[in-house]
């Protein structure tokens, strides 16, 4: 089996996911507040999505 070339090697490991870390122990469970604060930044990162797509809808239709 021939080696494979740096550059596949090297677009390999930039294809793998990098493992998860925990930012607190598995058994601990987030707050009050940070399940809202969590919460309020989805519902915000949706905001901007579906504003994001009505504008690229709209500068479509303009052109």
């Amino acid at each position: 089996m021939k080696n494979l070339t740096e550059a596949q090697v090297m677009g390999f490991r930039g294809a793998m996911v990098p493992p998860t870390r925990r930012k607190y122990h598995v058994d601990a469970a987030p707050s009050a507040e940070q399940a809202r604060m969590a919460r309020n930044k989805a519902a915000t990162r949706r905001a901007i999505e579906e504003h994001q797509e009505q504008r690229a809808l709209r500068l479509g239709m303009e052109l």
